[in-house]
């Protein structure tokens, strides 16, 4: 089969210059400089035709040879330090890892493990893309403002470098090697496949080019938006007739093309020009003058033919005798209710009630009651309330003068007497205003139509006199005077709108009388020398929007050359060919490991742009997710097999961070989850995080087994913070039997000397150790004598393990005399001292003997399984 760098070779000898050119050096380094960036711009701006200040580099096609493979740097993470106002962990916590191999931190809930983990989440890659995932919090109890922030130390070959973290910054590019798995990105693995982040096999080239092609998309996009944007609507030239002559033509129908002698010709308005442009206006102006002073007179007696009409009806003598006779039923209206007011209050202590001023003043009192005084409620208010006047409290008397005056002011008599005075103000400012005979212009027009109808103009000025006149009457006669004596009416409307018709007929004709011909001959050349003059105002404009549309069409033809499709079609084909079946396979056989093989589910290839990805296919018709149909414990088991496939199957063996990798996950498949981490701890580094003591026993011997020393961390928290390590290291749950020998000689080293200073103490803490020595010998009956076939706390059995099982009478006596000795004196014992207390010799002598014992039932394990016979299955 093909290397996929010999398929991209020649496909390669297909693209363009600048293509090829950008292919080899995406194949040289990981990421393009900004130069590198410039130089593939240049090369594409002088491919599209623009005019380049400077020589565009030439391009070098690629070849096998500029291929290098993955020159990616091995990146070691070494710890996270001077942690600040992350959750609860402690100021300055640091978390130290082993540069190789395994590394198992242990804590219990809330001992702060999560906190780091979020860290790295954020900083490293995750399948976790959401922000808002990624937040990480402060102390939610502590009320701190200082900014989060940690350094996480890295060694790529030159010694430590501390990456500075801040929460939601930009990650580091070494930190890029290293992936995390937790319970978020868990989620995301399940339902959103396996995605392969860096291409093995040089396979990453056609999709790092469809990222440099979008890359330089977006700056020639924003270069587009600073040299074109919306500059070439500023060119528009703004004619204010719109019309089809040869200067608006030819500004319509600029473009890239337009040559610069073409537009000099187009935009070119000479003296002479303008000489013709003055004459055809004067040519023209002679009889326009006429028809529009015409069209002028016509309008306005049309517009005094109306007024007539309207002033002959409002003011006529019925009219004049109408505004008499409502000023007197105002009168009389308003007579009446004062009449009755003073039938009504004839009692009280003051006259007028029911008179215009007292009318004032009650509603002056009304105003203040309601906006003031006594706001929202109706007036008068009588109850426990003062004069809205004198402001002294209402008395009975009072109280009930004030609902007369109310009942007074509600009565019809008074209501129809306001209605008909209203009726008598509207009629005021509803009188037609005369605006057209009383214009400062009115002599001049009546002139103007006293040479065509001088009985019209007499009849029109009379007119105007008496209307005036019998205006000012009708005012007058609606406040009550109406002795003047007023001069008859005669409207001349009919007569003026007849003129208005006999004007329009004369207008026609002047407009179609002459040489039709001529004048639109003349009216054309008008508008073309207007709008050639225009033109060659804005030549400029023109030269300018040129510029542009040459410059915006070189913008579109380099973007045509940025087209991803063809790339996209091409990476496609080289991962169907040379990646799907492997990670098809991986996968499956990651699944097996997990024993989830029964599960039908599969993958399958769903590639974007810059990127190959594998979806998670639950292989059903159903329209579920796929952490829809599992089961808790299937999901994290498939989301373990789709994150160690990415892992696998990405350049290079950068670390790997796992938390909480068995959450759900039933006794066996735990085992089989340490037994493969272990695994791959033999292929790069590997950290754990684990609150599972059971697990975290898994992991270790899974480790030792593979020949691995893991170096294990103990977490906890307390009542101030939390990511504190225990200086004890791990606790004693999680020793095997050779670290509870060491622990158990750390610990007994400082007791003789402590003897000779307080025995007492000396009792104490040597009780404890033996009682910490018999769990030791119980733990070898597991760990050693029994090979962990059977482990407290699991259901799993080694059964192939048997061939190794052992136990010789003397060293089960042996055994059973260090068990005795340490049971002796860590259980309590009679006061009359028949058990003596242990010298250090006594102890370091137990401590030896154990040591010797384990030793002796290792060498006597290996010798029963050398000696059995070699067990093979039988077939049936």
């Amino acid at each position: 089969m093909k290397e996929p760098i010999d398929d991209i070779e020649a496909w390669s000898q297909k693209l363009s210059p600048w293509r090829q050119d950008a292919l080899r050096r995406l194949a040289i380094s990981d990421q393009l400089t900004d130069n590198d960036f410039a130089d593939l711009m240049a090369m594409i701006k002088d491919e599209a035709g623009f005019k380049l200040e400077t020589p565009a580099p030439s391009a070098v096609p690629f070849n096998k040879s500029h291929f290098g493979g993955a020159n990616r740097t091995p990146v070691t993470l070494k710890k996270i330090s001077n942690v600040q106002n992350v959750n609860r962990l402690a100021a300055n916590a640091e978390l130290e890892f082993c540069p190789n191999a395994l590394t198992v931190v242990y804590g219990r809930n809330g001992s702060g493990k999560s906190g780091f983990v979020r860290i790295l989440r954020t900083a490293c890659r995750t399948r976790v893309e959401n922000p808002a995932k990624l937040k990480v919090l402060s102390d939610v109890y502590g009320g701190g403002t200082d900014p989060q922030s940690a350094n996480i130390i890295i060694d790529t070959g030159n010694g430590e470098t501390p990456i500075p973290w801040t929460t939601g910054m930009t990650a580091a590019p070494e930190l890029s090697q290293i992936s995390v798995f937790d319970t978020l990105s868990a989620q995301i693995y399940v339902d959103s496949g396996n995605q392969i982040r860096y291409l093995p096999f040089g396979l990453a080239l056609p999709h790092r080019l469809n990222g440099a092609c979008l890359k330089l998309k977006e700056n020639f996009d924003a270069e587009r938006e600073t040299t074109v944007g919306n500059k070439v609507s500023l060119t528009t030239i703004m004619f204010p007739i719109q019309r089809e002559t040869k200067s608006q033509l030819f500004d319509k129908a600029l473009n890239k093309d337009s040559s610069d002698n073409a537009i000099e010709v187009a935009a070119t308005f000479s003296t002479a020009d303008q000489e013709r442009l003055d004459e055809v206006i004067a040519i023209l102006s002679a009889s326009a003058a006429a028809v529009a002073d015409l069209t002028s007179l016509i309008g306005w007696v049309q517009a005094v033919a109306s007024e007539c009409e309207i002033a002959a009806t409002a003011f006529s003598d019925s009219a004049l005798t109408g505004f008499t006779t409502l000023w007197k039923s105002a009168v009389t209206a308003r007579q009446t209710a004062q009449l009755s007011a003073s039938a009504l209050f004839t009692d009280e202590p003051l006259p007028g009630v029911g008179s215009e001023s007292w009318r004032a003043l009650w509603a002056a009192a009304r105003d203040y009651s309601v906006k003031e005084a006594y706001v929202g409620a109706d007036f008068p208010v009588t109850e426990a309330a003062s004069c809205v006047l004198c402001q002294q409290p209402l008395l009975p008397a009072g109280t009930e003068r004030m609902q007369r005056f109310k009942n007074y002011i509600d009565d019809t008599l008074d209501v129809a007497a306001a209605k008909a005075e209203k009726a008598v103000s509207d009629a005021a400012d509803t009188l037609p205003a005369l605006t057209h005979l009383s214009a400062d212009g009115f002599s001049e027009r009546v002139e103007q139509i006293r040479q065509r109808d001088p009985k019209l103009a007499d009849a029109l000025s009379c007119f105007q006199v008496s209307a005036t006149q019998r205006r000012e009457e009708a005012a007058a006669r609606l406040t009550g005077d109406d002795s003047a004596p007023v001069s008859a009416l005669v409207s001349p409307h009919a007569e003026l709108k007849e003129l208005a018709r006999n004007l329009g007929d004369e207008k026609d004709k002047r407009v179609k009388a002459g040489e039709a011909q001529e004048r639109e001959r003349l009216a054309s050349e008008k508008a073309e020398l207007e709008d050639k003059k225009i033109l060659a105002a804005n030549r400029e404009k023109l030269v300018t929007r040129r510029d542009l549309l040459e410059t915006d069409a070189a913008f579109e033809k380099a973007s045509a050359e940025l087209q991803t499709t063809g790339i996209t079609r091409r990476a496609n084909e080289l991962v169907d060919s040379h990646l799907t079946n492997a990670v098809v396979t991986r996968f499956d056989d990651e699944r097996g490991r997990f024993d989830i093989m029964h599960l039908k589910v599969g993958l399958s290839r769903k590639s974007g742009q810059t990127k190959a990805e594998f979806e998670v296919d639950p292989q059903t018709k159903l329209t579920k997710v796929t952490s829809e149909i599992l089961s808790e414990g299937e999901q994290r088991a498939l989301a373990l097999a789709g994150f160690l496939t990415e892992v696998a199957l990405t350049e290079g063996s950068g670390p790997i961070i796992v938390d909480d990798p068995v959450s759900s996950l039933d006794r066996d498949r735990s085992a089989r989850v340490a037994e493969r981490l272990a695994e791959e701890a033999c292929q790069r580094q590997v950290i754990v995080f684990t609150h599972d003591i059971i697990f975290f026993n898994e992991l270790c011997g899974a480790a030792e087994n593979k020949g691995i020393e893991p170096v294990t961390i103990a977490l906890f928290g307390d009542k101030e913070a939390a990511g504190k390590i225990d200086p004890a290291g791990m606790i004693w749950k999680g020793l095997n039997v050779s670290k509870r020998i060491g622990k158990l000689k750390n610990d007994f080293a400082p007791l003789p000397k402590l003897l000779t200073t307080s025995p007492a103490d000396y009792e104490y803490q040597v009780k404890n150790l033996y009682g910490r020595l018999r769990d030791t010998y119980e733990r070898v009956v597991e760990e050693v004598i029994f090979r962990d076939i059977v482990r407290r706390g699991t259901d799993v059995i080694k059964t192939q393990e048997l061939r190794y099982v052992t136990l010789s009478d003397a060293l089960a006596i042996r055994f059973h005399e260090g068990m005795t000795r340490a049971n002796t004196y860590s259980h309590d014992n009679p006061a009359s001292d028949t058990v003596g207390i242990p010298q250090p010799d006594d102890f370091t002598a137990d401590i030896a003997a154990l040591e010797k014992l384990v030793a002796d039932l290792q060498a006597a394990s290996k010798s029963a399984e050398a000696a059995r016979p070699q067990m093979k299955p039988k077939k049936y």
